[in-house]
């Protein structure tokens, strides 16, 4: 019987280990997206699967005015399509596809017609459409779909719900999200009947509070409710009691400044709740007072980071039972058992990092007999005695940070009472060695230990003998100058990860590869930003399980041959030598790496790739070498790496580039390669033989199926040089180049061609028979060239042609029957010389598929029934601005029942006439009129003769965007806006002739979220925090200087809580107070300056920020010359710190000298005593590259730990927080005005000599200068 339980036991066993086998292999798959073929209707979108059931189909960034008639003939799981310029969706075209999921994201798509899912009643599941630009719930298009769970509408223009918006989804809908929206009130009932709704996002919209009415069904289903971002002013308890299920509350972000307001007590008396997660974070909260949690009995995590907190009551949490609480980031000056009675007996986790808490008192928490996990770093502890201070819970105790330059110091040993310790986070220690002895008697349980910031600069050897079980080794910000070979004897088997960031001492110049040997079981070695120079061949010869390695930021200048080897490390992932000085790539430098995936060796000195010097690396998808000075890849340098999808080569100094690189390369994938930036004047073949021309090009065959020639000096192209890749070439871009002609034998014969960017070159001519054998052409780009005429030839064999851009050209008409037999959705002929429209170039059928035609900037003198305008039935998008328009004929839009938009602005001789029927016909479609402009939820009557706010405004309930730019307007009053003051989101009142403005104006304008306007210091008393002090929701403003001021008076106050972009324009901006950011209060800055005499933007201003923690800098076509640091933060994320998280200059030409520009406090925190003291020595720029190699030192953290710091614009979830290189590449776009124009990138690799290298080669010096003279002086005395 027992031999029975024991085998049954063992089949069990062996099923879940299967089990979790098969789940990691699936967590595996889905760490890099999966690259589908591409689709048979359509070959910029990609299938899963091929004809008749697509799977899953994706269109992102592919131009789609309309969705393809062939999607409503196939079976498809799932339907993607994202940033398509789709602005319809046709009735019934999605009938047929029985789709799971439908999303359609980032679309200019204003309304959803009724029928437009008719078909998936029984088939959809998902539906999502965030980020377009609905202005209200499409409700009859969804409410047939019986099976519908999940509903997105986040990002839209929404401003009302009602209840009935939901009707037909009752029975099914789980998730609803209306986050980013435009919504000010709920109203009763708003989601009643939705029984089994489970997550309802209301976030970033502009409600003030939540009425009692609004969910007293009980929607007893409902789990997570986000109300983050609102203008909430209290916790709304009574409504919420109702929600008796709900396990998520989030409020963060809100107005809220009490618990309890005292108006609530007597509704609320007796109400209790139970949460899994509450936030309140980042709201106004100053004082907890006692009582303030009575109605929260249960909650497992409680978040109230970020409040201007100074005190918590005795009492606050008196019958209360919480397990995690964080303080982060408040004001608190002290914490003790007495602040948080009550909780004895649940808590497990207080965070109370980044405060100002001085002293912590003996025997602190003693009664808390499960607390776990306590966060101190950060705080400015003086004295510590972890003995005294955690006798109560010292056996209980899992994770401890004490880490912070300003804690004081702590002595590991303090710490060997806590035997079950398995977090250790710690900065300043008594001695600079970490040895055995630092660890006697501590647990054998500890398995992260961070000594980061500290004084350590020696690692004896059997350093964690006693502590053998160490996964986890971070000692960056250091100055490590030894590490004893046997330092990690003991923890061979154990240590997963060892990161030294910016953790060796500046005379260490050989990487530490000694100590490695007993590393067999390391996955992650992390030795980035340092001043490691060589790298021995057997470096990593001991690291057999190794997965990453990550070495960008040193001064490596060779990768010797055998230093990867494949029968060593095999299970190698991804290599970062970027930002080294390595000047060549020998052969086998990387070879036979079976598991190797990504190669980064971006901004090194590489000048020659030699043959194979790349080769035989079956998985390896991405290698980087952008930025570098490549002059000669070699034949071949690139050899069997059959799954490689992008190879970077821009910004290097290619004069040529040759197919014969390539062999075997990208086979199974879609190859892309970038060879943009570069100083290739021509494209030849190199060919030593005297070859027949039709076989020039040879034998060669490449498999780039993406080629990027953009931003070189091309000014010719040699016929058949693209013969390689002429049948599996798909996207070929070719922009701002110097090419003049188009012709046969360069564009003839690519049959597969797809994409063709020809934009800002020089082209005079277009050859007849210029694509005469690539016929599969779907998108083509000739604008900002020099054509005159197109034959009609031309453009005949492209059957498939659909998107065309001819703008700003020479172009007065286009001959007839150029588009034949394709289906034209898209023409811009905007910014030629066109006198009437160019309808008879195209035939029946393609004027039928137009969708949008841009004839802006031309010379139209009317539009007439005469035009056969029509013949463009499928229109939904027309700009006839800036023409020469007198007179429309009535009706003569009359027959385009599907267009939404129509631009008739800045044509200064166009009559209207009062009864007339220009618009006759557009009564149920038409959602933008522009005249310059009126429109249903867009009025734009900038740059007229208005002398006072138009009443007209009072009679448009639903406007949103207002602009009354350029007027001459004297008086804005109280009542100036009150006509539209319930729907404005956004409004322009720059440059008007003002000689009064009201304080009271935007009182009523709750969501107005967009401000542009003039620093008006000609108006008595103007400032903008009292004008703005009712506008809680903007978030957005942009300030026009065109006086003298340095906005000191114009900013003096508090700003809203939502404010977090501040732009500033115009010339006559000449400096900028210190104090002007004073009054920000949002957590997040965008600062912007745009067209300004700015010449210095100082480091006071943004320290006198106070409450900003993350910063975005932004310059464009401004005179700024010096900008000051406005980081003080090590690393993002740093609790009371600011760090800046992007920094855009490209196109600003700044003085690149070190000793101009900064002054003493201008120096960034970077982890050492003396280093920091040094830094304030340096001036100059030099801050830029100290704080790109902590933003490269620090990427990952600002991708996952601090997900509350990422660019708080963008959409969660976007990879581009992750993978933004812009930052970098903004950077070599900024130049150097006083080092003959070269890019600030290039300066700060080869030029600066203050860098970092400076400051450490100072320390050096300082050090010895100080010993000598304290020898001479003792030996005086």
């Amino acid at each position: 019987m027992k031999l029975f339980t024991l085998v049954k036991v063992a089949y069990v066993m062996l099923i879940i280990v299967l089990l979790l086998m098969m789940w990691a292999s699936v967590v595996r798959m889905h760490e890099l997206p999966v690259q589908y073929p591409p689709c048979f209707f359509n070959p910029l979108c990609t299938c899963s699967k091929a004809i008749p059931d697509l799977g899953i189909v994706a269109c992102y960034d592919v131009p789609m005015p309309r969705i393809p008639q062939p999607i409503n003939s196939s079976k498809m799981f799932m339907l993607q399509l994202g940033n398509n310029g789709l602005r319809f969706l046709q009735p019934q075209y999605l009938m047929n596809t029985s789709l799971y999921k439908l999303q359609i994201k980032h679309n200019p798509l204003a309304d959803i017609p009724d029928e437009a899912f008719l078909g998936l009643e029984r088939s959809l599941w998902e539906l999502d459409l965030s980020y377009n630009q609905l202005a209200s719930v499409p409700s009859k298009s969804f409410r047939h779909l019986q099976k519908l769970r999940l509903l997105e509408l986040t990002g839209n223009k929404i401003s009302r719900i009602a209840s009935e918006n939901w009707r037909g989804l009752e029975n099914s809908l789980q998730t609803l999200r209306l986050g980013r929206n435009a919504i000010e009130k709920l109203p009763a009932d708003a989601f009643a009947g939705l029984t089994y709704l489970e997550i309802l996002d209301l976030r970033e919209n502009s409600l003030k509070e939540i009425d009692s009415s609004v969910f007293r069904d009980g929607m007893a289903h409902l789990t997570h409710l986000y109300l983050n971002d609102n203008q909430l002013t209290y916790v709304p308890y009574a409504q919420l009691s109702q929600l008796k299920r709900m396990k998520v509350l989030d409020l963060s972000y809100n107005r809220i400044s009490r618990m309890l307001q005292t108006q609530q007590e007597p509704e609320i008396k007796g109400i209790q709740m139970s949460l899994d997660m509450l936030r309140l974070d980042y709201n106004q909260i100053e004082v907890l007072a006692s009582g303030d949690f009575q109605h929260f009995y249960k909650v497992n995590r409680t978040y109230l980071s970020g409040n201007p907190l100074t005190m918590i009551e005795e009492g606050t949490f008196r019958d209360s039972r919480i397990r995690e609480l964080h303080f982060s980031d408040c004001d608190l000056l002290e914490i003790n058992s007495a602040n948080l009675a009550g909780l004895e007996s649940t808590l497990e986790l207080l965070d109370v990092s980044g405060n100002n808490i001085t002293t912590l008192p003996n025997r602190l928490f003693q009664d808390f007999d499960f607390l776990h996990t306590l966060i101190f770093r950060e705080n400015r502890i003086n004295t510590f005695s972890p003995t005294e201070i955690f006798n109560g819970f010292q056996y209980s105790l899992y994770n401890l940070d004490l880490s912070g330059k300003q804690n004081g110091m702590i002595s590991l040993q303090d710490l060997r009472q806590m035997r079950n310790l398995r977090f250790l986070s710690i900065s300043r220690m008594p001695q600079a060695t970490l040895s055995a002895d630092n660890f006697l008697e501590f647990g054998m349980d500890i398995k992260e230990l961070w000594i980061v910031q500290s004084n350590l600069n020696t690692i004896k050897s059997h350093a964690f003998m006693h502590v053998r079980g160490i996964k986890y080794l971070d000692f960056s910000q250091n100055s490590i100058s030894t590490i004893d070979d046997e330092a990690f004897s003991e923890v061979g088997h154990s240590l997963l990860t060892l990161r030294m960031s910016h953790g060796l001492s500046s005379t260490i110049s050989e990487i530490p590869n000694r100590p490695f040997k007993s590393l067999t079981n390391l996955q992650h070695l992390d030795f980035s930003n340092n001043k490691i120079r060589s790298l021995p061949a057997t470096s990593f010869h001991f690291l057999k399980r190794i997965k990453r390695i990550e070495l960008q930021d040193n001064e490596i200048d060779n990768i010797s041959k055998g230093t990867f080897q494949g029968d060593i490390h095999s299970m190698l992932e991804e290599i970062n030598f970027a930002f080294n000085q390595v000047k060549n790539l020998q052969t086998h430098t990387f070879v036979d790496l079976a598991s190797l995936m990504t190669i980064n060796l971006e901004d090194n000195a590489i000048n020659r790739i030699e043959r194979r010097a790349f080769m035989n690396m079956n998985r390896l998808k991405y290698i980087n070498l952008r930025g570098n000075k490549i002059r000669d890849i070699i034949d071949e340098a690139f050899q069997n790496l059959p799954d490689l999808e992008f190879l970077d080569l821009a910004y290097n100094n290619l004069h040529e580039f040759d197919f014969a690189s390539f062999d075997q390369v990208g086979t199974l994938s879609s190859f892309k390669v970038n060879v943009s930036h570069n100083e290739i004047p021509r494209l030849w073949i190199n060919s030593t033989t005297f070859a027949p021309i039709s076989a020039i090009g040879g034998t060669v065959q490449s498999n780039i199926k993406v080629l990027d020639l953009s931003y070189n000096n091309i000014s010719d192209i040699m016929k058949y040089y693209f013969k390689p890749v002429e049948y599996s070439l798909t996207h070929l871009y070719l922009s701002n180049n110097q090419l003049r002609n188009v012709t046969q034998g360069v564009f003839g014969n690519m049959p597969h061609l797809q994409w063709l960017d020809l934009r800002h070159n020089e082209l005079k001519e277009v050859d007849f028979d210029c694509f005469k054998n690539t016929r599969n052409l779907q998108v083509l780009f000739l604008s900002w060239n020099e054509i005159m005429d197109i034959p009609a030839e031309a453009l005949r064999p492209l059957k498939k042609l659909r998107i065309v851009d001819l703008s700003h050209n020479k172009l007065r008409m286009l001959p007839d029957n150029m588009f034949t037999d394709s289906n034209i959705e898209s023409l811009d002929l905007s910014h030629n010389q066109f006198t009437r429209l160019p309808i008879k170039s195209m035939s029946l059928t393609s004027a039928a598929s137009l969708t949008n035609l841009d004839m802006s900037w031309n010379v139209l003198s009317g539009i007439h029934n005469t035009d056969t305008i029509f013949r463009l039935r499928s229109l939904v998008w027309i700009d006839l601005s800036y023409n020469r328009l007198v007179r429309l004929d009535d009706g003569v839009f009359s027959d385009l029942p599907y267009l939404v938009h129509l631009d008739l602005s800045h044509n200064k001789q166009l009559i209207l006439e009062s009864r007339g029927r220009t618009f006759y016909g557009l009564e149920d479609t038409l959602l933008y009129l522009s005249l310059s402009n009126i429109s249903l939820l867009s009025v734009n009557l900038s740059f007229n003769d208005l002398t006072m706010v138009p009443l007209i405004t009072h009679s448009l309930p639903e406007l949103k965007t207002f602009n009354l730019a350029d007027n001459p307007i004297t008086a804005i009053t109280n009542t100036s806006f009150l006509g539209v003051a319930d729907s404005l989101e956004e409004l322009d009142i720059r440059r008007l002739t003002l000689s009064i403005f009201e304080a009271g104006a935007f009182c009523k304008t709750s969501k107005l979220r967009k401000l542009h306007i003039t620093a008006y210091n000609g108006v008595k008393n103007f400032n903008f925090p009292n004008i703005l002090q009712y506008n809680h929701g903007l978030k957005h403003l942009l300030i026009d200087v065109q006086n003298d001021t340095n906005l000191e008076k114009e900013m003096r106050g508090k700003l809203p809580y939502k404010l977090y972009n501040i732009t500033l324009t115009g010339r006559a901006l000449k400096n900028i107070h210190p104090q002007i950011l004073h009054g920000m209060r949002n957590p997040h800055l965008y600062f912007g300056l745009y067209n300004t005499s700015v010449a210095t933007v100082s480091r006071e201003m943004f320290s006198n920020a106070q409450r900003v923690r993350n910063i975005t800098v932004e310059i464009r076509k401004s005179d700024t010359r010096t900008l000051h640091n406005p980081s003080s933060g090590y690393k993002p994320g740093v609790p009371g710190e600011r760090f800046i998280m992007k920094l855009r200059l490209a196109g600003s030409y700044l003085n690149c000298d070190c000793d101009i520009g900064l002054d003493s406090a201008d120096q960034i925190s970077t982890g050492t005593e003396s280093e920091n003291q040094n830094y304030k020595r340096y001036n100059g720029l030099k801050w830029i590259e100290v704080w790109q190699r902590k933003h490269r030192q620090y990427q990952e953290d600002r991708c996952t730990s601090y997900d509350e710091f990422k660019n708080f614009e963008h959409e969660e979830g976007d990879e581009f927080n992750c993978w933004d290189n812009g930052w970098d590449d903004d950077l070599r776009e900024t130049f150097c005005l006083n080092k003959n124009n070269v890019s600030l990138s290039n300066a700060l690799k080869m030029e600066l000599e203050c860098g970092w290298g400076a400051a450490s080669h100072t320390i050096v010096l300082d050090t010895l200068t100080f010993l000598f003279f304290s020898i001479v002086l003792a030996i005086v005395y």
